[in-house]
């Protein structure tokens, strides 16, 4: 499980020490977060865990709008559907 804190580091850290931090991007598999003045300013994660990710999204964002078009299709089956004549506004139909 993914540490909910982010790992942080600065900029100057991440110059002196790009070896030692990316190992340990890569044995943790978390992203670092590179700090520049003081403010967050780019996340560092590596290939395999950053596409690990995409990937988990990718499968989310399409089992949310598989049950979107479910539901759609519930209430277009039910008659909840109101259709909008050509020229016709939502607030006209809704409210």
């Amino acid at each position: 499980m993914m540490n909910l804190i982010p790992k942080m580091a600065t900029v100057a850290e991440l110059q002196r020490g790009y070896r030692a931090l990316v190992d340990k991007i890569k044995k943790t598999g978390e992203p670092l977060v590179i700090l520049n003045n003081g403010e967050p300013d780019v996340v560092v994660m590596d290939a395999k865990s950053y596409s690990e990710r995409v990937e988990r999204m990718r499968v989310m964002e399409e089992e949310h709008l598989l049950r979107l078009g479910e539901e759609a299709m519930k209430e277009y089956r039910s008659g909840k559907i109101k259709w909008l004549k050509k020229g016709q506004k939502i607030s006209e139909v809704v409210g």
